[in-house]
Parts: structure tokens; C-alpha cells; sequence
């Protein structure tokens, strides 16, 4: 059981969740050839699948809290789901030869998502032990909260918005962000620009 004080968290934080993995699902909608389908660049495919996973993990776990039962066991289940997510994409992106940038980037990616649902996983043990014991709870609210950070800034990178200073240059997706239009994206800003010529 959730203790009263942490209940309108967890009622707010499974809302807002459920919106957030909508809007997801509605962005990679837009173009999933570019962000998720297998010819997508590897760095988009990762940045959308750690969004989502990390979305889904802060979601479940809101929602589990508004169950009557132990939430140690769904916090358990969700972090190692998360710690097994992020050491398949450790292997994925990091098999291929690389610049040293390049790694060093999407090791920080990597790195990050590891120590969070590495405290996540202390959580659930603590929560198990001790399941009303509200400074587990603390800990974990907090911990959601970045694991929303995670979620909606690996999602707002994947859009392609820019940033600017160290996070920008510690994305993944710098150096895809950074490179020439392809041809397609040329001939649709031509077309774009003739059409609108042609409206004036």
C-alpha cells in the first residue's frame, strides 16, 4: 500500500504518463521510416525506443502504486526491465565502430538510463523489505521524475528540435542533426518554395 501522501503523486504521475506515451506513439507516427523502422539510422531507432521504454516504465509504475499491494514487486519487474532495455541497447550501439565522439555520446545515453533503473532496482528491494517505508517512496518519486526527464528530452531530441551547449553535443543524434539534408529533403523544400511562389 501507498502511503495517503504519495497518492495524489501517483494518481497525477499516471495521467500525465499515459498522455505522454500517447504523444509519443503520435510523433513517431509522423515519419516512423526515419525513427523506427529498420532502415531508420540506429541512433533513432535506440533514442525512440529508450523514450518509450522509459515513458511506460515511469507510467506502469504510477499506475501499479494505485493498486493495493506491495509496490516493490512492479517497481522490481519494471527496473530490471529497463537495466535488461539498456544493456541491449549498450550492445547495439556500441558493437559498431565508431568515432571516439560518437561513443562517448552514446555512452552518457547509456550510462544515465543505467543508474537510474539501477536505483530503481534498490527501490524495489527496499520497498520489498520494508513496503511502508516512506523514504523508499521518496527516493522513488524522485527517481520517476527523472525518469520522465529521460523520456520527454531523448523524445524532444528525436524530433529533431535544436539544442544548444554540452546536452546538445552529448545527444546521440548530434552528428545526424548536424549533417547535409538528403535529396528528399531538398526536392521538398524546392517544391515547398515553388508552391508558394506560385500562391504569390
Amino acid at each position: 500500500m501507498v502511503p495517503p501522501q504519495f497518492v495524489n503523486f501517483f494518481l497525477a504521475s499516471a495521467g500525465a504518463g499515459a498522455a505522454l506515451v500517447g504523444l509519443l506513439f503520435v510523433a513517431v507516427s509522423i515519419a516512423p521510416e526515419q525513427i523506427v523502422m529498420a532502415n531508420a539510422p540506429v541512433d533513432r531507432q535506440a533514442m525512440a525506443s529508450s523514450s518509450f521504454t522509459a515513458l511506460l516504465n515511469a507510467f506502469f509504475i504510477s499506475l501499479g502504486a494505485l493498486i493495493p499491494t506491495n509496490l516493490g514487486g512492479i517497481t522490481l519487474v519494471l527496473s530490471l526491465t529497463g537495466l535488461a532495455h539498456s544493456i541491449y541497447l549498450a550492445w547495439s550501439l556500441l558493437k559498431a565502430r565508431q568515432r571516439w565522439q560518437n561513443m562517448l555520446r552514446r555512452l552518457f545515453m547509456i550510462v544515465v538510463s543505467l543508474i537510474i533503473y539501477g536505483y530503481e532496482l534498490y527501490c524495489a528491494i527496499l520497498l520489498l523489505n520494508e513496503p511502508r517505508n516512506l523514504g523508499g517512496f521518496f527516493v522513488l518519486t524522485w527517481l520517476l521524475l527523472a525518469v520522465y526527464g529521460i523520456g520527454l528530452t531523448r523524445a524532444w531530441q528525436l524530433l529533431g528540435a535544436r539544442r544548444f551547449g554540452i546536452m546538445s553535443w552529448l545527444s546521440p543524434l548530434h552528428e545526424l542533426n548536424q549533417a547535409k539534408p538528403t535529396a528528399t529533403q531538398e526536392e521538398t523544400r524546392a517544391s515547398s518554395k515553388t508552391v508558394s511562389d506560385e500562391l504569390r
